[in-house]
């Protein structure tokens, strides 16, 4: 039954049909072949699954808030407090790319719009200040995997609710690792900004630095509302991303003024768009994992690992080569929406921590984000820039060799995720 299911859905995908239309025919296929199985299953499970859950509900909200802070003008006043505070070291512009991601992805969530927005003022400003325009866009698309860490993550809260643990603590659980790929992508950028002799900005007085921070504070109060709202009891994360849509549109853009009343149908959108997506691939996935769960499937998978695999850091190595291998042809949501149900319980198994997977999980997807023939950061840096593929894949192994150094730590040292959420008491 699960091997029809499988198999179904590779051909499918290998062919080039959408994941989320290979998952439906899959189950199908399944269901048709089978006389155990019920064709009904799949609306049912499809329309159960997006109805009950009030969790999910965060994922288009926050990819909602993420929208409209990028059209409203935080990107640019982020990019002017990174630059105050690293801007004066050898490189400096680098190093505001590799902060000002880790900003922006606190208030959007997603690795797309973090290169769609920084990237359209960075690019061309690094390359007027001297710095080689496929460096620049290089490391525009390597720092954009720090937004499905930082949290508000839209793959943390696929992950939460699909392995039934707290947002809030996953969420805790992602500000060290992001801090750590931020850390992890500034060495090959020191070395090749002295090797280049890449410029410095000019070191900034007291004044500039307090009028850049009180011009970024409506933007960076997005962030905070959400976790501190969320750590201090007042709102659920579902309800913390609705007020952010809230915030998001009353206050940014009364205080940039960069986005009009007549731009908000085509925000709403694009939201729509990339919601309905997500969405369909969630309730499709339902079924496709009811089927998995009904075969046995996840076990079976559990224990084939285990016979090779019979360490959890072994495990975690297993999983870390399957998800760079899917993040090759499959986008981070994609990936963690279809083999969570068959790898948690492995994982479990072994006595990995929910959390701890959780997070080698986003980080390990999100790396798909940048990695040819189909990652979307990519493909986005080259829109901006005008480079083709060939041109980038070099400037971005070190960066990616960075992030993956980063991950093995994250994996093979559970603290650095769970230390957090434990400090925090959401987790034991």
């Amino acid at each position: 039954m699960a091997e029809t299911l499988l198999i179904v859905f590779i051909v499918f995908v290998v062919v080039g049909m959408p994941i989320g239309l290979a998952l439906g025919v899959g189950t199908l296929a399944a269901a048709v072949v089978y006389p155990a199985l019920n064709p009904i299953i799949i609306p049912t499970r499809f329309v159960g699954l997006l109805s009950d859950s009030f969790l999910i509900l965060a994922a288009p909200l926050f990819i909602l808030a993420g929208n409209v802070a990028a059209r409203s003008g935080v990107a640019r006043t982020l990019i002017d407090l990174a630059t105050v505070l690293v801007g004066r070291f050898r490189g400096g512009l680098a190093y505001v790319n590799i902060l000002d991601s880790m900003f922006f992805g606190g208030i959007s969530g997603s690795a797309v719009a973090d290169v769609s927005a920084l990237g359209t003022f960075l690019i061309p400003q690094m390359v007027r200040k001297g710095y080689d325009k496929d460096f620049a866009t290089a490391l525009t698309i390597a720092t954009a995997v720090m937004a499905p860490i930082v949290p508000p993550s839209i793959i943390a809260v696929i992950y939460a609710w699909m392995a039934d643990e707290s947002v809030a603590a996953i969420f805790a659980a992602g500000y060290l690792p992001a801090l750590l790929v931020g850390i992890g992508m500034a060495v090959p950028t020191f070395m090749i900004a002295r090797r280049r002799n890449y410029p410095r900005e000019p070191a900034p007085t007291w004044e500039r630095f307090w009028a850049a921070f009180r011009r970024a504070a409506p933007g960076l109060m997005i962030p905070a509302i959400i976790m501190g709202g969320i750590v201090l009891g007042w709102f659920t994360p579902t309800e913390a991303a609705a007020v952010a849509v809230v915030y998001a549109l009353l206050v940014p853009p009364f205080f940039y003024g960069e986005m009009s009343w007549r731009d908000l149908p085509g925000v709403f959108a694009d939201s729509a768009r990339l919601s309905g997506v997500i969405g369909l691939i969630i309730g499709l996935v339902g079924a496709f994992g009811w089927v998995l769960t009904y075969s046995k499937f996840p076990f079976r998978v559990a224990e084939a690992i285990a016979s090779f695999a019979p360490t959890w850091w072994m495990f975690l190595m297993v999983v870390i080569v399957v998800y760079v291998f899917l993040g090759t042809f499959l986008t981070p949501s994609e990936i963690i929406l279809v083999t969570v149900p068959v790898l948690l319980p492995g994982a479990q198994a072994l006595g990995i921590h929910p959390i701890h997977f959780g997070m080698v999980c986003v980080i390990a997807s999100a790396i798909g984000h940048v990695t040819p023939p189909v990652g979307l950061c990519l493909f986005v840096g080259m829109a901006i820039s005008g480079l083709p593929m060939e041109q980038l894949v070099k400037p971005l192994l070190p960066l990616i060799a960075a992030i993956v150094v980063v991950l093995l730590l994250v994996a093979f040292v559970p603290e650095t995720v769970l230390m957090i959420p434990r400090l925090l008491g959401f987790i034991q």
